[in-house]
């Protein structure tokens, strides 16, 4: 406690006592017709007011925010205050720092006690002083995800370098595919595999000769996706690169959770038709699995991509969290660094492995 604050505590304590001591003596015994309390009140006006100042002063030093809702009146002479709180951790602290502050004032009878765990008061001998209703902070979670990691070395360490934890999804087969997993994992950010899936359109499949396949026999997909993990161990998940017929065939689907479960590792659906029964399929199986939200970039402005930002945001406030995918392209980069420097302070940007913490 800084030495101004430690000199009024002393002096205030030091009024108290003094008031005990007039008590003592006879001097001050009309005081004491209301107990303590009274005493209190009437032998040093401005005490109560400087102990609530300080109260105060140590609620929001020990919290994220307060705000008064109602001040002492006389049919009801205490305060109610609303105390926003980062955790459960932090509310410990502080119930903790409020009895230590507290604890000399006890024999002239000012204590506390918590009624809930969402509720603590103190009080004046037998009277409430303060009544604090302690909430924790809202946070809505957002996983942004770079997919198609693998072509551009030097725009995929742009995104590496960006300041938030970032998932970035891999193609195992492309050659600088390991190297890149390695550096976004040296950089703080989670790995997780873009598999190539077969889509609708026959023309978006040529070229893939690492591709999942409806019909493809069992033997091969578990080949193909063993090497993709193999190729890049840091992986934690994986999802689909297009896939829009792929991710309807229930019987494929069924086969790559068999491999993802064995591993331990999360499916994200990136959702490329609305017909996916991916998400499904793998959540039955046991898979941990999440679904695409926002496309972030769609259009190559850095407007469109700030806007569907902003959109995640929107969903994650509704629905308590949201996952976006953008892809390693200048104007997705730009609008992510603009979109960072502004704080977000009711949103969480975690890990896409964050999102199963509590039991999603």
């Amino acid at each position: 406690m800084p030495w101004p604050r430690r000199f009024l505590f002393i002096f205030l304590v030091g009024l108290l006592a003094w008031g005990v001591v007039l008590f003592a003596l006879g001097l001050e015994t009309r005081l004491f017709e209301e107990g303590q309390a009274a005493l209190s009140r009437a032998l040093f006006r401005g005490i109560g007011r400087e102990l609530a100042l300080l109260v105060l002063h140590e609620v929001r030093k020990n919290s994220l925010s307060f705000q008064v809702l109602r001040y002492p009146l006389p049919e009801r002479p205490s305060f109610e205050v609303e105390v926003v709180l980062e955790n459960a951790r932090q509310r410990e602290r502080l119930l903790k720092h409020l009895e230590t502050l507290l604890a000399p004032l006890r024999p002239f009878g000012l204590w506390g006690k918590a009624v809930e765990d969402d509720d603590y008061r103190l009080f004046w001998g037998e009277e409430e002083w303060f009544r604090f209703s302690l909430r924790l902070r809202r946070v809505f979670r957002v996983a942004i995800v770079i997919d198609d990691i693998g072509y551009d070395v030097p725009m995929a360490e742009k995104f590496f370098s960006l300041p938030v934890k970032l998932n970035v999804a891999v193609f195992p087969h492309l050659p600088y595919g390991p190297h890149l997993a390695r550096r976004a994992e040296e950089s703080g950010k989670e790995v997780l595999i873009h598999f190539p899936m077969e889509a609708m359109d026959p023309g978006e499949n040529s070229g893939e000769r690492f591709l999942l396949r409806s019909g493809t026999p069992k033997e091969e997909v578990v080949r193909m996706l063993e090497e993709a993990f193999r190729r890049i161990p840091q992986a934690r998940g994986l999802n689909n690169h297009k896939g829009s017929r792929a991710t309807q065939d229930e019987r494929l689907m069924a086969l790559c959770a068999l491999v993802l479960r064995e591993k331990n590792a999360y499916f994200l659906d990136s959702l490329t038709t609305p017909r996916s029964v991916a998400f499904r399929v793998m959540k039955g199986m046991g898979v941990r699995a999440l679904r695409r939200d926002v496309f972030l970039d769609g259009e190559t402005t850095v407007e469109y991509v700030l806007k569907q930002l902003e959109t995640t945001l929107a969903v994650a406030r509704k629905a308590g969290f949201a996952v976006a995918i953008g892809h390693p392209k200048e104007v997705t980069y730009e609008a992510l660094r603009r979109f960072l420097e502004k704080p977000h302070p009711e949103y969480e940007f975690v890990f896409l492995s964050e999102m199963f913490e509590d039991g999603g």
